[in-house]
């Protein structure tokens, strides 16, 4: 027991360290980004200072606003407290071995997040253990995990375009996603629900030859 516990501890510090590191990059990412608006901008000020006659149209628009900088510092912490929250609740989820041990649920790169009540997102980890191909699948697709497929990404091009108001990976029919899992091979889904538990931070795996 005492070294199970051990070893809960030393893998809860590297993930402490790998969210630090992450936090450094983003935060360096972000410091590079404004250094790059703010040196652009005094580049146009010059060229618009050194321009004869006005031979070039130029508005104020050109360049980069107080808001504009605000709005990008913003949208860079919103993507850095989601890392946190994931890695944090992956934390969480690392220390749940018990069959009735409840899973953290972890938001997709767009900060959304299954509910359980729904009936697709496991909330224990036997229920994680136990997902049928077909929710195995749709979690998957859900944190991108798998490549969309030349419909949905039609369906999302529409979306984009304003064609259709929703695009959900939720709303694809089951007919549709048991066609893609055809083409899968068991020790492909095995992988893949390796690959979901690594993404979750469950310690649960299909096989024993696997990290």
């Amino acid at each position: 027991m005492s070294g199970e516990l051990e070893h809960l501890k030393k893998e809860v510090a590297k993930l402490n360290e790998i969210v630090k590191r992450q936090s450094m990059l983003i935060s360096r990412t972000g410091q590079n980004v404004l250094e790059m608006q703010v040196s652009k901008q005094k580049h146009d000020v010059s060229k618009f200072g050194s321009s004869k006659g006005g031979s070039k149209g130029y508005s104020d628009s050109d360049l980069a606003t107080n808001e504009d900088l605000i709005q990008l510092v913003g949208e860079l912490q919103g993507q850095l407290d989601n890392m946190e929250d994931r890695s944090i609740r992956r934390i969480i989820n690392s220390t749940k071995t018990a069959p009735d041990d409840i899973v953290a649920p972890i938001p997709n790169a767009d900060s959304d997040i299954l509910d359980a009540k729904d009936g697709l997102y496991p909330s224990t980890v036997k229920e994680f253990e136990d997902l049928t191909d077909l929710k195995l699948f749709k979690i998957a697709k859900f944190y991108e995990l798998i490549p969309p497929s030349a419909k949905e990404e039609e369906e999302f091009e529409k979306y984009l375009e304003g064609k259709v108001e929703n695009f959900h990976i939720n709303d694809i029919p089951d007919e549709e996603l048991q066609k893609q899992l055809f083409n899968y091979k068991k020790d492909q889904l095995d992988d893949l629900f390796n690959d979901l538990a690594r993404y979750l931070g469950l310690r649960s795996r299909r096989n024993n030859d696997t990290w």
